[in-house]
């Protein structure tokens, strides 16, 4: 299911009440929740399946054709909801009543096995079917019983929230029930075998549950070891199956065998990750296995990240589980804040810098200008990040609505002075499970330095090839590895040798000098590869060791746009005089405020000058907003903020600058179809034309707000979230009302897939 899709805020409305509603209990009212909470399991059932015909339920089933106007009965549908309702009083009854022996060690041992004969029994079915040539059939068949099953499960959660002592269990067998149809829903619209696809990864699920109590009572290292190996072995060998195999098979190997064009499971990468860190956590003693199959298969399936990220480590995410968080409604608003502005990054400037440039760029460089390619790589850059970060964004919204806290993923990187410290904005969740599973495991910075350098390279090549099965992807991951290694060698050569920058700096320059010279005499004839690969050797040098030495004295803790802790004063007080706000202090408090208010206004006003004004006013519009932003944040700290401190900004600046363009250059190979492709674009860059004819207003808008956004102050836009969660839950109402139907005029008739599910 997508998050862009429209049947996602329902089902995460339905998944709200339902969460919410069994967090109550009590004779009073019980059975009328009840039925309201089967109700909304229905509707997320449905959302899934597309068919009213398949529900077994009588409540739904009944309530569906009352509301439809279905004037057609027939007599087998009583039959179904006969069973249906049967099926539905026994599990509410075992989970009341019995809802301590399933929570116990030994029922959760009880249900792990009675998961492993299913996943076996479901693997032969489809296993004979297949070579049977009847599969179509058999999944017929089970999709048409497959909501008796659901209401099994639903119903023992449903019976064990109605008691106190078991309402934990209910809600985390109501989380996997809902976060299991949420992936259903991707792997039903597949063909084949793809459709049993969740019963693929239940299996990977039991395995890793067993390999973690298995690892922690085992006390020989060499069983323990070999255990872990299982792990390892199980889960990347299902990921290397499914991404790889075409890639080794015809690009590496070169056999001679028909490529099989396997589709690739939705986030297969990154729940692969997140279950890894489980069992290698365990294995490493910084984790105790959980008892809970039920626990454990909810934490990797946990619909918010699911299929895209953020990777969410065990010890961040089972604790929550265990000992499940308060609903909070501060929490819950500043959520639903963060979805909409997830779904604004996504819909209105990804989307549209996909369609509008990027796409065309790629697939055809050759008919655009040279100034044309460089605005489809820059857009590029920032439809990758916003897409990347409004999925995430989306995700911790999500989770953040259900009261659970999901690790940040993503903090301005582009505002990057250096590459490490890209890597340490950029995709966090990710950077740091590459840090703390790969990089330390091959020796991290232990040993000789060389190995440092190896291991870094290493490490990026390696999670370039995680991105997906192609060279250029690898080569995406070696200009980033080699990019952090030499940035790595100068903060080591500098950090304890007084004037040591400037001599490693006058060191590349020379190497640059040498390079450039040796490859005009003795490389003029060669070819553009050769070319290009001599360049970036001889200049990647010069450009880390520059960004390093600018960004030394630059850390990102003085970042003119970083966050302020001020909550203001509430809006009815700003114009009111009294004797509280009298006084520079005071006028200081109320000067942001102001100044934040005409932000908000010149927002608005950019809006209605895209909806009615030439377009002559959108860009200074977009320029007053964001300057007002700066404007308000920086009266907010102080004039000490600035002052002396002006050239380090200046030299922080340019660090940002060089850093975002190397980014930007290794974003050609991450997005080129192929080798041919990335040198088509950086041949048509090399014209210096500058003709700008594609460059409409529209484009050129996105390009501009993509970037505002990105270097907007980070202390006004808390202070919009903040002022969001001060509203009433009207006025709240009122303001995503508002957001859907702008959210609705700038989107597009064609839905463009988030780019996470490529990998």
């Amino acid at each position: 299911m997508l998050f862009s899709s429209p049947d996602y805020p329902l089902f995460l409305i339905a998944v709200f009440f339902l969460y919410a509603l069994a967090r109550w209990g009590g004779p009073r009212l019980a059975w009328a929740r009840i039925a309201v909470m089967v109700l909304l399991g229905d509707v997320v059932f449905l959302l899934v399946a597309k068919d009213p015909d398949t529900l077994w339920d009588p409540i739904g089933g009944a309530l569906l054709r009352l509301a439809t106007g279905e004037a057609r009965w027939p007599a087998a549908m009583f039959g179904h909801w006969a069973i249906g309702g049967a099926v539905l009083g026994g599990a509410l009854a075992i989970g009341r009543r019995h809802g301590g022996w399933i929570a116990s060690d030994r029922g959760q041992a009880w249900i792990a096995r009675s998961v492993v004969a299913v996943l076996a029994a479901i693997g032969a079915t489809v296993a004979i079917a297949w070579r049977a040539g009847t599969l179509d059939g058999v999944t017929a068949e089970i999709t048409a019983h497959g909501h008796l099953a659901v209401l099994v499960v639903l119903g023992v959660g449903l019976g064990a929230a109605q008691t106190a002592a078991y309402r934990p269990l209910g809600r985390v067998v109501l989380l996997f029930v809902v976060s299991s149809l949420f992936y259903h829903a991707w792997a039903a619209a597949m063909p084949g075998p793809y459709r049993y696809l969740l019963a693929l990864l239940l299996a990977t699920i039991v395995l890793d549950y067993y390999l973690g109590l298995w690892i922690e009572r085992t006390e020989d290292p060499r069983g323990r070891k070999a255990l872990v190996i299982v792990s390892l072995c199980s889960n990347l060998g299902i990921l290397v199956f499914f991404k790889y195999t075409d890639f080794f098979a015809q690009d590496v190997l070169r056999l001679p065998v028909e490529p099989l064009h396997l589709i690739l499971p939705a986030g297969i990468s990154f729940h692969t990750f997140q279950s890894l860190s489980y069992t290698i956590d365990v294995y490493r003693r910084q984790l105790r296995a959980t008892r809970s199959v039920v626990t454990f298969a909810t934490f990797v399936l946990f619909f918010p990240q699911l299929v895209a990220g953020p990777i969410v480590r065990a010890q961040d995410l089972l604790p929550q589980l265990e000992d499940l968080p308060a609903l909070e409604l501060d929490k819950a608003t500043a959520g639903l804040f963060r979805i909409v502005v997830g779904l604004f990054k996504k819909i209105a400037l990804a989307d549209t810098l996909a369609l509008a440039l990027v796409d065309r760029v790629f697939e055809a460089p050759e008919r655009f200008s040279a100034l044309e390619v460089v605005a489809g790589v820059y857009a590029y850059a920032l439809q990758i990040y916003l897409d990347f970060s409004a999925y995430s964004d989306i995700a911790i919204g999500s989770a953040q609505v259900l009261g659970f806290t999901l690790p940040e993923n993503f903090r301005t990187p582009y505002r990057s002075a250096n590459l490490q410290e890209f890597w340490r904005r950029w995709h966090i969740s990710l950077s740091t499970w590459l840090r703390d599973y790969l990089y330390i495991t091959l020796g991290g910075s232990q040993g000789a330095p060389w190995r440092t350098y190896v291991n870094l390279i290493a490490t990026m090549v390696l999670g370039g090839l995680w991105h997906g099965a192609s060279w250029a992807f690898i080569v995406w991951g070696a200009l980033h590895g080699v990019g952090l290694a030499v940035t790595r060698y100068f903060q080591r050569r500098t950090t304890h040798a007084a004037g040591a920058a400037w001599s490693v700096l006058r060191d590349c320059v020379l190497i640059a000098v040498v390079g450039a010279t040796l490859q005009h005499r003795v490389l003029g004839d060669a070819g553009a590869w050769t070319q290009l690969v001599v360049t970036w050797l001889y200049l990647t040098p010069l450009w880390a060791v520059l960004t390093a030495w600018l960004s030394r004295e630059a850390p990102a803790r003085i970042d003119p746009v970083a966050p302020v802790a001020a909550e203001g004063l509430p809006w009815h007080a700003l114009f009111r005089r009294s004797p509280e706000l009298a006084g520079p202090a005071a006028l200081r408090s109320r000067i942001p405020e102001l100044v934040r208010l005409a932000m908000l206004l010149a927002g608005l006003g950019f809006l209605a000058a895209l909806a009615w004004g030439p377009s002559w006013t959108w860009i200074p519009l977009v320029g007053l907003t964001w300057g007002l932003g700066i404007a308000a944040d920086v009266v907010e700290r102080g004039p000490a903020v600035l002052g002396p401190q002006l050239w380090i900004y200046a030299r922080r600046a340019l660090s940002v600058a060089l850093v975002f363009q190397y980014v930007c250059l290794a974003w050609i190979f991450f997005r080129a179809s192929s080798f041919d492709n990335a040198l088509a674009v950086l041949r048509q860059i090399a014209t210096l034309e500058t003709d700008h004819a594609n460059l409409v207003p529209l484009v050129t808008l996105a390009l501009v707000v993509g970037f505002a956004c990105h270097l907007f102050a980070d202390g006004s836009f808390g202070w919009l979230r903040l002022r969001f969660v001060a509203l009433s839950p009207w006025a709240q109402g009122a303001v995503l009302a508002a957001a859907a139907l702008v959210l609705r005029e700038l989107g597009h008739t064609k839905i463009v897939p988030f780019i996470y599910f490529q990998f």
